[in-house]
């Protein structure tokens, strides 16, 4: 019988125990495969696939060991430093931000991006880890590696307990899942199977993309899950055996997502077709054939699909739809580089980003950029009359203002954080327009849901005609937007930062007055990745606020920072709550304690007016100086290339 609670026991047994709890069941053990659909089979998979155990009573089962979907004690240390090693595909968002979660706490990590094959063995092997953890791998792990009883690996797998499969994330979108997680599993020959140390669910509530619900969700219940982990293998508590007849093993082994699967149905609701994009958004896409009018000629082409979001105003729709004929699957209109596609039920979606060709060589970039010559209706978006606070736009637009006590928030939500030229110039006039309301004292930069801001829009830049000149006009034009904060000398500005951060968008949020930002916040403030020296101001405002030594570490040593680490130098204000929903429902209150300092922050502003603009050119111009190297430098090009193709 399986235990019905843990037992402390020593490290290196826990293999020898589980392999006899294992047995005992073995032999009342049959197929969950055999129990599952075709659609869920692996294709031409199936017969391969390993025996999974189900009792014949519930009872027999020890809990599964689940850890809540919240806030891990950010104070805590760890009881013993541990040497860990880190193997993932990338040292993507999810990958930095549980490297700094286990550096915060003691641990030693050493991050080893893309291994294959035996080269995990040899790393590891090089390193004398004590755990090795696997945070981002779709790769097999050597059984040399997860054969050894005395260092555990642990795999991050995004997905409820029992789920198997390279697309989980993507077919619990798909089917409208209100409920998903992450498990943390131990290697074994068959990926995705092995006992589970530690398993986190959560509620998916909102009309998340793929890739946000990744960077949000997941990231969260990953850090909690394998700090649950590490724990359990400290205190010498076993993981628990994969078992299909556990009551709490409610997953399935789902089959990769195929092109069919990703392919679009336009003659479903706009509902349906945003849901179907958003399951494979940011990768690899969803697959629509779209039919445009260009110089009077109808037109077919099949495109890889991004950034979707229904149409809200149904009579709208229905004019465009009435001045031609038109049927699912046409583009009817177009607003700031995104298309409105007319799909079925006189219900229309939004795609604002298309890839030409699904292939890695095609780049992903704003939809009429794709379509230049698309005959269609531009449908402007005004401005003027801000929403309340905690709401959106229930159409397509990228840059709308909120209001609420005399604040204004300013959201600027750039797909994946990057700004062009383009949006730059937008965001720019519309804080020349809040700058000039007399109604609004404050005012909040909000950024994006996903990303505050990642900085200058290199997919666009790489398919200009000429890059050194496009990169010129966009690192100019965000200049103006920094500009226009540091411009706003009788009000009181604050960046709020819901998502991450990078280059040129670390340093505009630096401009406001305050900077706030949530603790699962991850920051990367430089630029020579790209072979970039930066601008948008740092040079002031980075030293300003930490110090000319600490800016140039961070600027120089390319490490991520978590939210609170930036605090402790000085770099933002203060961390609020432990995610973006937390920090939204805080910075009303934050607000009015604020404009509480407000006299004193203003005129201490204004003191520093006469001498500000002066000091500010200065520095812009020594910035673009360098910058106009940068661009004409090989190296930028072909890190850039490489960056947008990777």
């Amino acid at each position: 019988m399986l235990m019905r609670r843990a037992v402390m026991i020593n490290r290196p047994a826990w293999r020898s125990m589980l392999y006899l709890q294992k047995s005992a069941t073995r032999g009342t053990a049959v197929s969950s495969l055999q129990q599952r659909s075709p659609s869920q089979q692996p294709l031409g998979q199936a017969s391969h696939q390993p025996m999974r155990q189900l009792s014949q009573q519930s009872s027999e089962y020890s809990p599964l060991p689940w850890v809540d979907f919240a806030a891990p004690n950010l104070t805590k240390t760890a009881g013993k430093p541990l040497k860990i090693s880190f193997l993932c595909n990338s040292f993507n968002g999810l990958s930095q931000r549980l490297y700094l979660e286990l550096l915060s706490r003691g641990h030693h990590v050493m991050v080893h991006d893309n291994p294959r094959g035996e080269k995990m063995t040899e790393v590891v092997e090089t390193d004398q880890p004590d755990l090795v953890v696997c945070p981002f791998l779709t790769r097999r792990v050597p059984a040399s590696l997860f054969n050894n009883p005395a260092r555990p690996v642990l795999i991050v797998h995004p997905g409820i307990p029992g789920d198997e499969g390279p697309s989980s994330i993507d077919w619990a979108l798909k089917e409208g899942a209100t409920e998903w997680g992450v498990t943390v599993l131990q290697a074994a020959e068959t990926m995705d199977s092995g006992d589970i140390w530690a398993t986190c669910k959560f509620q998916v509530n909102r009309q998340a993309t793929k890739s946000s619900l990744y960077g949000k969700e997941v990231t969260q219940a990953a850090i909690v899950s394998v700090l649950k982990a590490i724990d359990a293998w400290e205190q010498g508590v076993p993981p628990i055996p994969l078992d299909y007849g556990h009551p709490e093993v409610k997953g399935e082994l789902k089959r990769k997502l195929t092109v069919e699967d990703r392919r679009v149905d336009w003659a479903l609701s706009a509902e349906d077709v945003a849901r179907a994009v958003r399951a494979c958004d940011s990768q690899p896409g969803a697959l629509g054939t779209l039919r445009v009018a260009v110089q009077g000629q109808q037109l077919k082409h099949e495109f890889a699909l991004f950034g979707a979001c229904v149409e809200g105003d149904p009579g709208m729709v229905w004019d465009l739809k009435k001045e031609r004929d038109v049927t699912p699957g046409d583009v009817i209109g177009r607003r700031n580089g995104a298309v409105l596609v007319a799909c079925g039920q006189d219900t229309a979606v939004w795609i604002s980003h298309l890839k030409a060709s699904p292939k890695k060589t095609s780049l992903k970039l704003p939809a009429t950029s794709v379509l230049p010559s698309v005959d269609v209706t531009s449908l402007p978006i005004d401005h003027c009359e801000p929403l309340p606070y905690g709401t959106r736009p229930k159409t397509f637009q990228d840059v709308w203002t909120t209001r609420q006590d005399g604040v204004c928030y300013v959201h600027f939500d750039f797909y994946n954080g990057a700004m062009s030229t383009n949006q730059c110039k937008r965001l720019e006039k519309v804080l020349c327009g809040v700058e000039a309301d007399p109604d609004c004292t404050m005012v909040v930069l909000m950024g994006g849901y996903n990303f505050f801001s990642n900085g200058i829009h290199l997919n666009v830049i790489e398919n200009s005609e000429c890059a050194a000149t496009e990169s010129w006009a966009n690192i100019t034009a965000i200049d103006d937007v920094v500009k226009a904060i540091f411009s706003m000398r009788s009000k009181v500005t604050v960046a709020a930062l819901q998502g991450n951060a990078g280059a040129g968008g670390v340093m505009m949020a630096l401009a406001a007055d305050k900077v706030w930002s949530h603790a699962g916040v991850v920051l990367n403030p430089h630029y020579r990745k790209m072979a970039l020296f930066g601008s948008e101001y740092w040079t002031y405002s980075l030293p300003r606020r930490v110090g000319s030594s600490a800016s140039e570490e961070l600027t120089n040593e390319l490490q991520p920072l978590l939210a609170t680490e930036a605090r402790d130098k000085g770099m933002i204000d203060d961390v609020i709550g432990y995610n973006a929903e937390e920090l939204n429902a805080q910075i009303p209150r934050m607000c009015r304690r604020l404009q509480l300092e407000s006299r004193e922050i203003l005129r201490e502003k204004q003191s520093e007016t006469s001498s500000l603009w002066s000091t500010l050119e200065e520095h812009r111009h020594q910035e673009l100086a360098r910058m106009w190297k940068c661009f004409h430098d090989k190296e930028y090009h072909k890190r850039r290339h490489n960056f947008v193709y990777h």
